[in-house]
């Protein structure tokens, strides 16, 4: 869970925030699965502010990955291996928009690698690193937020605290961390007929979340040392579930 100790006043906007993040997931969890039942997760325990993320975050082994590498002539990200992104794209072959999802899943479990290894650096000794790395993550925060990737409480905490670290002066961090806010709304504004209408919100913050089990299944697929369980079929499998789970709770 993402904490800033830099002043009481941010510490308690970001326990706000995470609090109110926490009950905006639970939408999902409890969402009818096919047998009427509640809706269960196999991904691992939360890790850091994404929940049922765990470590499958680590699309590179070790370290901060590069937020934008290059791409192959094939459409491959070249930080992910070639059978990888194969299975990858099998998996959501019969998503209309296959190859773009594939990409999207990549980026954004790139984006909570590098999110996590922010968080780690030690505040005194790697402050320029840490620095360098919240205008990084925060000049990509916006489309990741209009792609539907994180819901408005979220956003809003990951700016806060990116901004604390962006900013040494108090009042600018203020300045900065108040206009995220009013930007956060107006794009959510754009995102939904009426912000206002708890339903409305309540059906964006489930897409979030169904993009973001996608993406956790890949992740934790990847970290399967059993051939059994790391084949092609398996991967498959867990989407057509994820997909199946949604579509339940959608029609409901």
């Amino acid at each position: 869970m993402i904490t800033v100790e830099k002043s009481r006043s941010w510490q308690g906007v970001a326990i706000a925030a995470a609090l109110a993040a926490a009950a905006a997931g639970a939408y999902w969890a409890f969402a009818p699965s096919n047998d009427g039942g509640a809706a269960q997760s196999n991904s691992n325990a939360g890790n850091g502010m994404w929940p049922g993320m765990g470590n499958s975050a680590s699309v590179v082994a070790t370290g901060a990955p590069e937020l934008n590498p290059p791409v192959l002539a094939d459409g491959r990200p070249s930080d992910l291996s070639e059978a990888d992104w194969n299975s990858l794209e099998a998996a959501l072959k019969r998503q209309p928009n296959a190859k773009a999802e594939a990409t999207r899943i990549v980026s954004y479990l790139r984006y909570q690698k590098a999110f996590e290894t922010w968080q780690n650096l030690d505040e005194q000794r790697d402050a320029r690193k840490r620095r360098q790395m919240a205008e990084a993550l925060m000049s990509e925060l916006p489309e990741r937020m209009k792609s539907g990737e994180f819901t408005l409480v979220e956003a809003t905490l990951m700016g806060v605290v990116l901004v604390a670290d962006m900013e040494p002066d108090e009042a600018k961090r203020t300045q900065r961390a108040e206009a995220w806010q009013a930007k956060v709304g107006s794009m959510v504004g754009g995102m939904v007929a009426n912000p206002e209408d708890e339903a409305q919100m309540a059906a964006l913050n489930r897409e979030t979340e169904f993009k973001r089990r996608r993406a956790s299944a890949f992740g934790d697929w990847q970290l399967k040392t059993e051939p059994a369980e790391r084949s092609p079929a398996k991967l498959s499998q867990a989407m057509e579930d994820i997909q199946r789970m949604y579509n339940s709770g959608a029609s409901n």
